[in-house]
């Protein structure tokens, strides 16, 4: 952490800073990968082993939808996820029971193969923008040298390949795991306010906007 002092952690910004933590979870890569520049940032003890389960149900989610298309997430599912299915087998029957194959048609009707359909539900999303706010607020840390003020929220959402192509503003690109995990993210001059781009196994996209409260009460009004 080179010459950056602190004191708390930088994910409760309460307690202190006895340990450090992995932005992303080293359960993300196989055994085989060769990592490089893994980013590290300060945090407590208890936030260090709370994120535990909802970052192996994450895991197991991203490597499932990516495992057709990522020889990396093929790996990890074929290895470490199956060992932790066979450990606790509920966990491997919610999920699957949440995968179902639908047909695939060409816009003009033409059948084309089958794929997998994940339904999500809302418990299921609450557990994985949970650690998606401990990696924004991780890489937050990282870029800005600070802790995420808590006058500051983070909103998430599902992307997709349609979606990056439009987020040209995105200035800052970390490709040091390419295959497993990227990132970018840009800032409003001045201010915290920024928007973040996370990417898994080159598959499983997310958009995360970290807005100041009040501010982002008022877009949401606008909304409505």
């Amino acid at each position: 952490m080179g010459d950056i002092k602190i004191t708390n952690c930088v994910y409760c910004g309460k307690k202190e800073a006895r340990t450090i933590d992995h932005v992303v979870s080293k359960c993300l890569f196989p055994s085989s990968y060769n990592k490089k520049n893994i980013i590290t940032v300060p945090c407590c003890f208890e936030c260090n082993k709370s994120f535990s389960l909802d970052e192996e149900y994450f895991r197991n989610f991203v490597c499932s939808i990516s495992s057709e298309s990522s020889k990396n997430a093929s790996i990890l599912f074929n290895t470490k996820i199956v060992k932790s299915i066979q450990r606790r087998p509920q966990i491997g029957w919610k999920f699957f029971s949440r995968m179902k194959l639908i047909d695939m048609y060409t816009k003009n009707g033409i059948y084309i193969d089958q794929k997998t359909q994940i339904f999500i539900p809302d418990e299921d999303q609450k557990r994985y923008f949970n650690v998606l706010d401990k990696y924004i607020k991780g890489l937050f840390f990282y870029e800005f040298k600070k802790i995420l003020p808590k006058n500051f929220i983070i909103d998430h959402f599902f992307g997709t390949k349609e979606l990056l192509n439009n987020f040209k503003l995105i200035k800052k690109w970390n490709l040091s795991n390419e295959e497993i995990f990227i990132y970018g993210y840009n800032f409003v001059p001045d201010t915290y306010e920024s928007i973040w781009i996370t990417i898994f196994y080159r598959f499983v996209f997310f958009v995360s906007f970290v807005f100041e409260k009040e501010r982002f009460k008022n877009l949401k009004n606008k909304d409505c």
